[in-house]
Formats: structure tokens, sequence, C-alpha cells
């Protein structure tokens, strides 16, 4: 959340159209984000409201594009505009209309009936005490909730600007999607037809997950800016593939960092992919969103990815393994939460394990509702923090040709724990590599996630 100042007076610069990170966009879903105008809907039972966001939003561009305005004053009426208008960007969304939970059931409609997962909701209430906060960001699949009186022209620009980059950016994965489905069935027609294409076939898929690599690196936050904020810290990063499924992820907000090694379902092009979801996901909910405790952030991912995959309906299984840690200095603490994998730390020569939760991020649920637990550990002195997959425990090799297990690595991890941060990297990088036989391959991608605090 931008903090307000005294001059609500919002000033934008003009954006240039960011160039397509996927190729080119073939079908109406992808080309949504390419249009003349943000279409942009307002859900109100007043009609000042209408006239007054309108008004403040009237000379608004983003990305060199205007905003195009849809009214509706119901929920009812606007389930029907959306039927006819499947490009609308984002919506302006009121709690209380024709009844108390009018927005809600709206909201609901939108996902679950209409199953339109990319537009925007903002939530925009004058009665917070019908629908509270933590229950509503929770419980429904919104991207913002707000009191009508907080909205001042200023944050209403700020809402409307980080909604729409988050539209756009999920648009582009959308047409990464489609274009790569596109590309396999041309593919796999073009093999079936003569086997002399397979050699230019295999070079151009090669070519396209090298350019995968070359998009899933530059999602990635450099190491340098991580130990701007981190500076006792490692990253060891090991594809099995290409492209990889194991990934971290970083950022700053509110005072806190956050920090995590996240392990997605499948390796290659498959896990890749579901890295940038969960990369999506993840930026939405802590830097739009403004959630920030580790448990709330699993939760609603878990929500997020279990939607974006449509899940209920598929069975579709994917999803993801992580470990987050929130840093805040000014409470000494770290909070973790963690979704089957572990955090482990070390203490004035005591190392100390906290599991994760016995269940994913996404893939098959059998409870009611899943939730994650937060641990709160007090670094009242110096402490290393370890963060990894499963990866390295599980990498064949060995005078036996076993794994070689979390227990053999928090024992490495004890034996390093005081050296350079580099000197650790290398020596793990130099075990797994004796470790593994030459002839052996890498079983999985590996991440490993160090880092020291002292306060």
């Amino acid at each position: 959340m931008i903090d307000e100042e005294d001059d609500d007076d919002f000033l934008f610069a003009d954006e240039d159209d960011d160039e397509l990170l996927f190729g080119e966009e073939d079908d109406s879903l992808a080309n949504q984000a390419s249009k003349e105008s943000w279409n942009i809907m307002i859900v109100d039972d007043e009609e000042e409201i209408h006239s007054v966001t309108q008004f403040a939003l009237g000379d608004y561009e983003y990305q060199g594009k205007r905003l195009k305005f849809l009214h509706a004053y119901t929920g009812k009426q606007a389930i029907e505009m959306l039927q006819a208008n499947e490009d609308v960007a984002l919506i302006l969304l009121d709690v209380v209309m024709e009844t108390h939970d009018a927005g809600l059931l709206t909201v609901q409609k939108i996902r679950n009936e209409l199953d339109n997962h990319f537009i925007r909701i903002i939530m925009r209430t004058g009665q917070p005490g019908q629908a509270p906060e933590e229950e509503v960001i929770l419980k429904y699949d919104i991207n913002d909730y707000k009191n009508k009186t907080e909205l001042t022209d200023k944050k209403l620009f700020t809402t409307i600007t980080t909604s729409l980059r988050s539209y756009s950016d999920i648009m582009e994965i959308e047409s990464f999607r489609q274009n790569l489905e596109k590309k396999v069935e041309e593919r796999t027609a073009e093999v079936v037809k003569a086997k002399d294409f397979i050699e230019q076939i295999n070079k151009d898929i090669t070519s396209s997950i090298n350019y995968a690599k070359r998009i899933q690196e530059a999602m990635l936050p450099p190491i340098e800016q991580i130990k701007r904020t981190l500076p006792n810290l490692f990253i060891y990063f090991k594809p099995r593939d290409i492209v990889s499924g194991d990934f971290y992820w970083f950022t700053e907000k509110d005072g806190k960092t956050f920090i995590a090694a996240i392990d997605c379902t499948g390796h290659g092009v498959p896990g890749a992919f579901m890295s940038l979801v969960g990369d999506a996901h993840l930026n939405q909910i802590v830097n739009a969103d403004g959630i920030t405790s580790p448990d709330i952030i699993l939760n609603k991912l878990h929500l997020r990815v279990r939607q974006s995959l449509k899940q209920a309906e598929t069975f579709n299984r994917d999803g993801m393994d992580m470990a987050l840690c929130v840093v805040d200095p000014y409470r000494k603490v770290v909070e973790f939460a963690g979704a089957k994998n572990a955090l482990v730390y070390i203490q004035e020569g005591e190392i100390h394990q906290i599991k994760g939760d016995r269940t994913p991020i996404g893939g098959e649920q059998r409870e009611p509702q899943r939730i994650f637990k937060k641990h709160i550990i007090h670094v009242d002195k110096p402490t290393t923090f370890y963060m990894f997959s499963d990866g390295f425990p599980d990498q064949f090799g060995g005078p036996e040709d076993r794994k070689f297990m979390t227990t053999r690595l928090r024992t490495l991890f004890m034996e390093i724990h005081e050296k350079p941060f580099e000197e650790q990297q290398e020596t793990l990088s130099k075990t797994f590599d004796n470790w593994k036989a030459t002839d052996k391959k890498q079983t999985d991608d590996v991440i490993v996630v160090g880092f020291r605090l002292e306060f």
C-alpha cells in the first residue's frame, strides 16, 4: 500500500506500450490486453459514485490507453453486462446493493459461473461492518478491498494502476499458454506427416525452451538486489533441464523482507510454466493486495493456484511446495510458513528445524479449507537460516547409489554455517557434484537458499 501524502493530486507520466513478452497473440482472449482502451466496469447502486469515479479517472492513461467505462447498478445487471463484454479488465464493485451481500455474490458468479479469473475485482464498501476485510480477503477471490472514504483521487489512481498492471501481466501469461499449445499442435502434426521434420522440430523446440529460459531468468530477482537487503546470503540454483520448476522469490513490503524457496510440480517446461504462475500470484498477493503474513500468503496462493488451473473441475494436481520467510527487522523476528518444505536454522551452535505443513499449494484438496500455520523465530542473536527443495536430498549417488537425504544435508549445514556465504555455496555445489555419479542424471531441480541475520 502506498502511503497517502497531504496532496491528493496524483501525477502520472505516460508509459510506453510494453513489448509483447511471449510472441504474437492469435486468438481473441489473448488480444484482450492490446485493445485501444481499458474496459472498466463500475457496479454501484449510487449514481453519484459512478459520476465521481468517472470524473476522477477522466484523464487517466496507462500504457498509452484511456479508460472506457461500463455502468451497472445491481449485481444482476453486472453479470449480464459481463456476459456480453468478455474483455473487461477491471471491476469496481460495491458490496451492499440490492441486497446486503450482492457484491459478494457477484464475485462468486464471476469466478465460478462465468469462469472469469482474469478480470481484476476491487471491492468498495461504505459499510465495512457488513463485510469484514479479513473475512472477505480470505474467502472471496478479489484483488483489493477498500472503504469508499479512503479512496481519494491518488489512492484510486494507484489502485487502478496496480490492478491494470496485474491484468496485463496475467494476459501475457495466458497468451504464452495459448501460443505454446498452438505450437505443440502444429509441431505434432508435422511429425505425423513426415519424420524428416523431426530434426528441425527439435531445433525449434530447443530454441523455444532456451527463449523460455531467458524469460525465467528475467523473472528471478538479481542476487545483487537481494544482497542489498540480505548481504549474508547465497542461492544455490541448479535446474535439471534448461528451465526449472524450482525458483526463488524475493520482495520488500512495509519494511519487511520476503524470501522463499519454491518447488513446482515437475521440471523442464511444465515446471517452468508453474513457476510463472506462482511468481505472478505471489507478486499480486504481497505487492498489490498488501498481505504480509506468511500463513495468509500461502492460504491465498493455494486458492488462486487451484482457481487458475480449474482444479476443482479438471482434477489437475499440479501445484508447488515452498518455504517462505518474512524478515521483520523492527520486531527482530522471522515469520515462517511452509507448504511441505521445512526451515532449518542455527543459533549458538544448535540446529533447529521447523517442518512445513503436510499439504502443498494447489493440487488435490480433500479438506473443507486449507489453512497453513505461521511460526515465529526470535532473532535476538546471530542466526543462520536455510530453505531448500527436495532436489538436493533426493539426488541418487554416493558409494551405494542412494539418496543424499535430509539428515545428511542438515549435517552439512551445521559444518558450513559459520563460513563465508560464497564458500558455503561452493561447498554445496562440490558436495552435490561429488555425490552424483558422472553417469547419473540429475534427479530433480535443486534450490538451496541460505542467509544470516544479525540485528
